[in-house]
């Protein structure tokens, strides 16, 4: 009876301080989280020009959909076409518009809609207009993409914090999203092993069996960002796939290296 009561007891304090890492590594998350909003929320302020644009990017990437920093980037996309109907024939203007409204309309917020529809019309560059044509009708896809990167399952501490906002989109069954998650890595110049591993598991699950031709796209992709930043760890699979006389050809391409 002792016996099982010190079992019992060590069970007890096991799963507490189980509890308690599982609370910390949650509290570091979101810590983690406020401090990469504060810093966008500053920079869309202050920097212009090119800068600017690289922090409009870092945000359309981020998957985040924090309601106060929307509404900096709201006013800050809103100041941006006001300088951009000032000034119609300066360039750099459009291209922060371009930039500010993309990272506006990825908050997947529906009341961003009239204004992103507005710019097809009002708008002087043909950039922009083709921008905001793309993306009004994309605001449902943004919202269901950041729910997928805020979920916190693959969180690690020792991360980057974009590595498990990956994860969730490489191991979602939408290829969209998976090939979207490709694309903002290559935009990023990499990730982390845990995603390249995700990708080369879900390579030797799915290459034999493509569903649609977004599907084959999305593996392709996931083939190019192993062949250029993880060849090492996973020469082996992509190897299979250019000698496997079944694979399709787009996936064969994408495998060389």
């Amino acid at each position: 009876m002792k016996k099982l009561l010190n079992t019992t007891k060590f069970l007890f304090v096991a799963i507490f301080f189980f509890s308690l890492g599982a609370q910390s590594a949650i509290a570091s998350v979101e810590e983690r989280i406020k401090a990469e909003i504060a810093t966008f929320k500053e920079d869309i302020q202050t920097e212009s020009s090119v800068k600017l644009i690289t922090t409009a990017d870092l945000i359309t990437g981020s998957g985040l959909s924090d309601e106060a920093l929307y509404k900096v980037v709201e006013a800050r996309t809103k100041q941006a076409y006001e300088a951009h109907m000032a000034n119609p024939k300066d360039k750099q203007l459009a291209r922060d518009l371009n930039a500010l409204v993309r990272a506006y309309a990825s908050f997947g917020k529906s009341d961003s809609r009239d204004f992103i529809v507005n710019l097809v019309s009002t708008s002087k560059s043909r950039g922009v207009r083709n921008r905001a044509h793309r993306l009004h009708p994309k605001l449902y896809w943004f919202k269901k993409r950041n729910e997928l990167m805020q979920d916190t399952t693959y969180y690690k501490e020792d991360q980057d914090l974009m590595t498990h906002r990956f994860m969730g989109l490489v191991k979602s069954e939408d290829p969209t999203l998976r090939r979207w998650a490709a694309e903002e890595i290559v935009r990023r110049g990499g990730t982390e092993e845990m995603v390249y591993t995700a990708m080369d598991e879900i390579l030797k699950a799915e290459a034999g069996d493509i569903k649609s031709d977004m599907h084959l796209d999305s593996l392709a992709w996931f083939c190019k960002i192993l062949a250029r930043y993880d060849l090492e760890n996973h020469k082996e699979t992509l190897l299979s796939i250019q000698n496997d006389p079944k694979s399709h050809k787009k996936l064969k391409k994408y495998a060389s290296f």
